[in-house]
């Protein structure tokens, strides 16, 4: 009675011929399973970094542009001052960089930026050197508001201005 209940293969001696082979064939099938998910792996991470790199690469660059290109403002007075203005929008305000030049030496000046609806701004102030001069300044109003920028004494004569 408890003979009927085991399998015939319990009553071979030893294992059955092919066991063996059954044997390889099941973990070979194994390996190549792995072998599959270890790459399946892989190339998903190669691709989930791949778009965070580009996303990144992509956020720099749009972050290092400015929302406006820089503006060159120049302008020359009639008694001969010559005024070139770079300016640049960022986020906080304009930023200006003034290359002035034909100034009387020892002339105490001011940058001032001049708004489209009629604000004046300060944006630096310096003593005239002989020469050239090249200076930074600043104001608190977008590039695309500015009407022209003027270098002016201390008494707010105009020496020259750059539209």
């Amino acid at each position: 009675m408890l003979m009927e209940e085991l399998p015939p293969e319990a009553a071979l001696d030893g294992p059955p011929p092919n066991a063996d082979h059954v044997l390889r064939r099941t973990l070979g099938s194994v390996r190549q399973e792995r072998h599959r998910a270890v790459r399946r792996r892989g190339r998903i991470t190669a691709l989930t970094s791949s778009f965070v790199v580009a996303g990144v690469l992509a956020g720099g660059v749009w972050l290092g542009q400015g929302p406006d290109a820089d503006a060159v403002l120049q302008g020359t007075s009639q008694a001969g001052a010559h005024l070139a203005v770079r300016v640049t929008d960022t986020e906080g305000g304009l930023r200006l960089v003034a290359t002035v030049d034909g100034v009387r030496d020892g002339e105490a000046c001011w940058l001032v930026v001049h708004t489209k609806d009629g604000r004046t701004l300060t944006a630096g102030s310096w003593r005239a050197d002989p020469g050239e001069v090249t200076l930074a300044g600043s104001a608190m109003v977008r590039a695309a508001d500015v009407s022209g920028v003027s270098v002016v004494t201390h008494d707010r004569r105009p020496l020259v201005t750059a539209a």
